[in-house]
């Protein structure tokens, strides 16, 4: 059985990974005294695949993380992760015990060089000795706030990807989902960045049509909201080809065919199936709307990484452009 910490274990992906994982692993959830309060009164409620359930996971504060030891930490925390990283990881060092492995579930494509960034600084030359895991999660989790109760939704069986960065094998990456009912698809470590850009790729799909106030079925079915779409995928894949990268397929994701579809097929072909695309997406995601929240690591990574390269990035940044006034507007 391996000891794990779930940093974040109050907010959407530390709650199900704090569920999911207590299947054949001992979990601690650690997160501010006001979220672990609200666990610890039964008002964080999970609704999986339909069904409700009150969460209950055994809870600390940061300040009493030293007191425990443990095999890995999945850090549940938002972007970016350099400071959060800094924070725990000199903890543990100071503490004397052993350093866990860190699992990093978060979108984006900047997510590791943040986190070896921030050991670096901690640990030097023997931060090669940390292990560290990559993970791509393909399931969504919603959230909702009614009255004192926070309701956080998602659908099982839940999937994701995951390779290794360093100084840990597959095998022992498999060893903390064996007895779990999470479905993993292992990735080598040689792959690993080809993972996080194809991840991102799913990212994109849909955000043009989220600001637009659309689902994606909706926003497909406009035509040039579609245009839209195909628009910022292709400037995506350009700079994924500039940077020597390749999209490569999950189960039940075959990003690598998706994109030599988008990328191959002339606008007015593809124009004659959008709607029928729009729906298979749309069914694949069950339903769940795009959150334009990370639009920096979504399409504002896609602007950057185009500066980088010297690739013109027009419809990204006209997509970042409207969330950033829509959440503007909202604030």
């Amino acid at each position: 059985m391996k000891r794990i910490a779930i940093i974040g274990a109050g907010g959407r992906i530390g709650s199900m990974f704090s569920q999911e994982l207590k299947i054949g692993n001992s979990v601690l959830g650690v997160d501010r005294n006001q979220e672990i309060e609200r666990i610890r009164n039964g008002n964080v409620v999970l609704v999986i695949s339909g069904k409700e359930t009150v969460f209950e996971v055994e809870t600390i504060n940061d300040q009493k993380l030293v007191n425990h030891s443990f095999d890995a930490v999945f850090l549940c925390a938002k972007n970016p992760v350099t400071d959060v990283v800094k924070y725990y990881y000199r903890m543990f060092k100071e503490s004397g015990k052993n350093i866990p492995a860190l699992f990093l579930p978060q979108n984006g494509v900047t997510v590791i060089e943040e986190a070896m960034e921030a050991l670096k600084d901690i640990f030097g030359e023997d931060t090669k000795k940390v292990k560290i895991a990559r993970i791509s999660l393909f399931n969504s989790v919603s959230r909702e706030a009614i009255g004192e109760k926070v309701y956080l939704k998602y659908s099982l069986p839940i999937r994701l990807a995951i390779g290794p960065v360093s100084d840990i094998s597959t095998q022992e990456l498999k060893e903390f989902f064996n007895d779990t009912k999470i479905e993993v698809f292992e990735i080598p470590r040689y792959k690993v960045r080809d993972m996080e850009f194809s991840k991102l790729f799913l990212n994109l799909i849909g955000m043009a049509s989220a600001c637009h106030d659309l689902s994606v079925e909706d926003g497909f079915s406009n035509k040039e909201v579609f245009k839209e779409e195909l628009g910022v995928i292709r400037e995506y894949e350009k700079i994924v080809k500039n940077k020597g990268g390749k999209f490569i397929d999950f189960p039940h994701y075959p990003v690598g065919l998706m994109s030599a579809i988008f990328n191959n097929v002339p606008v007015p072909v593809l124009s004659l199936f959008r709607k029928w695309i729009g729906r298979k997406i749309e069914k694949g995601r069950r339903g769940k709307k795009k959150d334009i929240d990370e639009i920096e690591y979504y399409n504002g990574m896609v602007v950057n990484m185009g500066k980088e390269s010297g690739i013109s990035t027009p419809f990204n940044e006209e997509v970042v452009k409207i969330a950033k006034e829509k959440m503007l507007k909202n604030n």
